[in-house]
């Protein structure tokens, strides 16, 4: 039967066919997503990848790290860095790593926290964060449980990117960061551990969003997700 041309234009107006953007669009892989590409561009950045424990932070610094493309160095006291990251102890870093590297401090601001803050331990931490985006030309990427714990200068980072924070810290967080942590909750109740594992939220001036994480290309399959 065919309809009538002004009864079609009339049901079209009052019954809209939806629009594309309700639907659903798959988020990109970390190593795919804008800030990859900003941070490319510069010749140093400080990254701080923020999150309880088990949540995948190592996995998440490690996967951010290959997409740089540079040499890959680490300190982490509480693991082995995986196969092809030069592993460095924190005298070194007077002088290593060298320009246009990615250095990961896993954990290392919880590490460093136990120790006074007059150590050598910690002031070459302290001297380093300052210059490394210019002097130094280095991608820094700290993981950490806590901003808290982290140094002032790690604060001012490039990108902050939020896996879902430890229940028992949550009080002891700095306000701002506290404030986008409980606006992401959402992203985080009720999906499985796996899920979590492979997924964190970015932060920038440039580009924020939910991005999907895949395991890097170092890690072995004995290495945990």
């Amino acid at each position: 039967m065919r309809v009538n041309p002004l009864i079609a234009f009339a049901i079209n107006l009052a019954f809209p066919k939806p629009r594309e953007q309700n639907v659903a669009v798959a988020e990109p892989e970390l190593a795919d997503s804008p800030v990859i590409t900003m941070l490319k561009r510069k010749a140093g950045a400080v990254v701080v990848v923020l999150g309880r424990r088990e949540s995948g932070k190592t996995v998440v610094a490690y996967r951010l790290a290959e997409g740089m493309g540079r040499k890959v160095y680490a300190v982490s006291p509480e693991q082995c860095p995986p196969p092809g990251v030069t592993e460095l102890k924190m005298e070194q870093l007077e002088a290593e790593p060298p320009p246009f590297s990615t250095l990961v401090l896993d954990d290392l601001p919880v590490y460093a926290s136990s120790h006074d803050y007059g150590d050598a331990f910690v002031k070459n931490l302290e001297r380093m964060i300052p210059v490394v985006r210019h002097k130094r030309k280095l991608i820094l990427i700290f993981c950490t449980q806590l901003a808290s714990l982290a140094d002032k200068y790690a604060l001012d980072a490039d990108v902050v990117i939020f896996k879902p924070p430890s229940l028992l810290y949550q009080d002891l967080e700095r306000i701002s960061v506290k404030k986008w942590q409980d606006s992401l909750a959402p992203i985080w109740e009720g999906k499985s551990d796996m899920w979590v594992k492979k997924h964190c939220f970015i932060l920038s001036h440039s580009w924020k969003g939910l991005v999907s994480v895949d395991k890097p290309h170092s890690f072995t399959e004995e290495d945990r997700v």
